[in-house]
């Protein structure tokens, strides 16, 4: 083997043929964390041998991907090729997450191109696979499909699933759009949060919620704080924590006077970091005076947690 103008013995005799039965990926993986780049290059080419095969160890296909962020050009080509050669290796979400990586931040124009490549493939042939999966009679292969979706970052595909008729589906499209945080996925949480189903609304609050309530989305996060259900407007106040004070005080306020102690509860949490208290310069005096007449609610735990917000 070759590496950088000098020859060297392979540093893996003790492999022998690269059956499966013979090879434990543990073993490879160790090799590939050495400090010799000879040695991480002889372990990939026995793991791209075996990676074709029949029975090749789950998770080859995932080293060979991060192999392409290795310190060494070399290295780095050899799982470039491997990975090029082997296009029906299969890829887990670790897999994805490395050549996601590598096609934004790879440090060779090569491995940005193959990373790159071998994702349109993915989204290209199981993406039309999970697509048609949307389609199926079983809602439980429809779920499968929209997590599989969600893997390959296939926004807008994940997106046409918020209206199937299973809830379980719906919930797992809003979840699968705040794990993507992309603003194509921004219309679908739209018509989640106007769901008919409570469960699926508090799903859709909660994306809401870790994408920092986009401005597209305030409106109706805003309105679910009036919702039927106490347990979607515990839910709005909690998201709204998550929005600008401009957005989120005046409804906030008046979550205070909610019947429900619990939607009470979540607007002085998320009325607190107003108070002041937590950030300099952060405070706003109708946040204070809203507090400051909760210490005198008749639920115990509204006024302790008042008296926390405004300590």
């Amino acid at each position: 083997m070759t590496i950088t103008g000098r020859t060297t013995p392979d540093p893996l005799p003790a492999i022998g043929p690269p059956r499966p039965e013979h090879l434990r990926l543990a073993d490879i993986e160790a090799r590939l964390r050495g400090p010799e780049p000879a040695v991480r290059a002889a372990a990939l080419k026995a793991l791209a041998e075996i990676a074709g095969t029949e029975d090749a160890p789950r998770g080859v296909g995932d080293t060979l991907a991060w192999a392409l962020a290795d310190e060494h050009e070399d290295v780095r080509r050899l799982a470039a090729d491997a990975l090029r050669g082997l296009p029906e290796v299969h890829l887990g979400d670790d897999g994805v997450d490395a050549l996601l990586l590598a096609a934004a931040r790879g440090r060779d124009p090569f491995v940005r191109e193959t990373a790159a490549d071998l994702l349109a493939i993915l989204v290209q042939g199981t993406g039309e696979l999970y697509a048609q999966g949307l389609q199926d009679d079983e809602p439980q292969v429809r779920l499968q499909a929209v997590l599989g979706l969600v893997g390959l970052r296939a926004v807008r595909a994940v997106a046409e699933a918020a209206d199937d008729p299973s809830r379980e589906i719906r919930v797992a499209v809003a979840e699968g759009l705040a794990r993507l945080a992309a603003p194509a996925g921004t219309p679908a949480l739209d018509h989640l949060l106007a769901d008919h189903d409570p469960v699926v609304v508090m799903a859709a609050l909660d994306a809401a919620a870790r994408l920092g309530v986009p401005e597209p989305l305030e409106g109706r996060v805003v309105t679910a704080v009036a919702h039927p259900s106490w347990q979607v407007r515990r839910r709005a106040a909690f998201a709204l924590g998550a929005a600008t004070p401009e957005t989120a005080v005046r409804p906030l306020v008046r979550a205070l006077r909610d019947p429900t102690a619990d939607v009470r509860r979540a607007a002085v949490q998320s009325l607190e970091q107003w108070t002041g208290g937590l950030r300099a310069g952060a405070g706003r005096p109708e946040v204070v005076t809203a507090l400051t007449e909760a210490l005198a609610d008749p639920d115990p735990g509204v006024r302790t947690q008042a008296r926390w917000a405004l300590a």
